[in-house]
């Protein structure tokens, strides 16, 4: 009987322990399968690609001055009146007075035309022969003859004319040379004594007094302050551009150049030609501003062509790449997997690195390391041969081989894209927004975007490098 017991307490245990053992392994294989798949992230080693020197970009803008408040200056800076005499004690005598209407301006095609109305009056005498005997300012030997014209009558009057050549001088200073071009005596004094003829001392003695409007005309043109606005739309153009929801734009202008003056109808037009290294990004560049350099030799470019290029960092991108794979669901070997996110985290080299979260019948995170494509002709940037990170792969083949699959990678690159095409269709509206302001009270910036495409990228540590080319318009407007 003892052994009979003894067995049967033996058969109980075994089965006992059999029992126990089942469920402790049932237990353990439950535990594993809702546990959260979580390895380490990827090894940073921080080996960024060289990237290619960008190439400098042209703005040609287009610069509108409007000259009427010069024109005002040098009005109120011409004498309106002027006098003068000579006293000969032998020949003749004059004293004259000259008053002048306001001065018309206008353009030609290299410069200013001038014009005018003076009003005279002559007082004249003359001697034709002059003794020292009996006196130091001599006497005449015969009674003086007198004349005038325009002395209790009306002033007789003339018309004058005159042009101004500007060039623009290195030190950007502008080059004004004023020259008579017409004094027309149409009321002139006919006065003659003895065979001498006044018309010509009195044309003389008009154009010496013009020199001094002349001049008067040389010294306003020369303060129309070229330097400054260039200087001024320089300063401006270093400044940091804000640009809603992409970043900000900074033009990194490193070269200035101005075109041939062009007039017409009271404005004087020039391109003003940067040469710039323009950058986009997305957390705030600092400025270090360079003085005004001197004038290089312009090149004529329609509106603008930029170089741009563009670091976006992956917290920006992360929010486009979300938009295509954010939610996705599909079946992997029976069970149903979910895409919560995807996030680009990182680069090493040529490729990038991008975590993925997922849920379904197991949860967690997988992290994978990708070639970053671009297509030029879509406008569309893709993940390209996919591989499961070392540290995720270590994992996944010790508990959770099923993951381990292709049909996860071939997932990813369907869905994880990002779609330059409506980034850009914002981001040229937002430029364009930014690009037309006022960057000072006289100083009005307007431009568009016209065309923006990406034709290179760059993975680095923090964001991808992106170089694209822009064309648009930019004008600069002075009051």
């Amino acid at each position: 009987m003892k052994t009979i017991v003894s067995f049967s307490l033996k058969s109980e245990s075994a089965k006992i322990t059999i029992r126990l053992n089942s469920f402790f392994f049932l237990f353990g294989f439950f535990l594993i399968g809702c546990k959260s798949i979580e390895p380490l992230p990827p090894t940073e080693t921080i080996i960024d690609p060289p990237i290619s020197e960008a190439k400098a970009s042209y703005l040609s803008i287009p610069i509108e001055i409007n000259l009427e408040n010069y024109y005002k200056s040098a009005e109120s800076s011409i004498p309106t009146s002027f006098s003068g005499k000579e006293k000969n004690c032998e020949g003749l005598s004059y004293m004259y007075q000259l008053k002048r209407d306001p001065i018309l301006f206008k353009t030609n095609a290299v410069g200013l035309d001038f014009s005018t109305k003076v009003a005279y009056s002559l007082d004249l005498s003359y001697c034709p022969k002059c003794t020292n005997l009996f006196s130091n300012e001599g006497n005449c030997l015969v009674p003086r003859f007198f004349g005038s014209c325009g002395i209790n009558e009306p002033m007789r009057s003339a018309s004058i004319s005159f042009a101004t050549k500007l060039e623009m001088a290195s030190n950007f200073n502008l080059k004004s040379t004023t020259n008579l071009t017409k004094l027309d005596l149409s009321d002139p004094c006919e006065i003659t004594m003895v065979n001498y003829d006044i018309t010509s001392t009195l044309d003389k003695e008009i154009r010496k007094e013009m020199k001094t409007i002349q001049s008067e005309i040389d010294k306003e043109i020369g303060k129309i302050d070229i330097k400054s606005t260039c200087a001024s739309a320089w300063k401006q153009l270093q400044e940091i551009i804000p640009i809603e929801t992409y970043g900000y734009l900074k033009l990194s202008p490193s070269k200035i150049a101005l075109s041939a003056l062009k007039f017409n109808q009271n404005k004087v037009y020039f391109d003003l030609g940067i040469e710039s290294f323009p950058t986009i990004q997305t957390e705030k560049p600092i400025s270090k501003p360079i003085a005004l350099p001197n004038l290089s030799e312009f090149k004529k470019t329609d509106g603008f062509q930029l170089n741009m290029d563009i670091f976006a960092s992956y917290d920006s991108l992360n929010q486009w790449v979300a938009k295509s794979a954010q939610g996705s669901e599909f079946i992997l070997k029976g069970r149903k997997i979910r895409l919560d996110s995807i996030q680009l985290i990182g680069a090493d080299g040529n490729r990038i690195h991008l975590s993925i979260q997922f849920s379904g019948v197991r949860k967690g995170i997988l992290y994978f390391s990708a070639q970053p494509k671009l297509d030029i002709t879509k406008q569309l940037i893709y993940l390209n041969d996919i591989q499961f990170d070392l540290k995720t792969k270590s994992i996944l083949l010790k508990s959770a081989k099923w993951l381990f699959n292709e049909q996860i990678i071939k997932r990813l690159e369907h869905e994880a894209k990002i779609d330059l095409k409506s980034i850009f269709s914002e981001a040229k509206h937002e430029i364009t927004k930014s690009l037309n302001q006022d960057l000072e009270k006289n100083i009005h910036l307007s431009g568009s975007v016209q065309k923006m495409d990406v034709i290179d990228l760059f993975p680095l540590k923090k964001g991808l490098f992106i170089r694209s080319e822009i064309t648009g318009k930019l004008k600069l407007n002075i009051d």
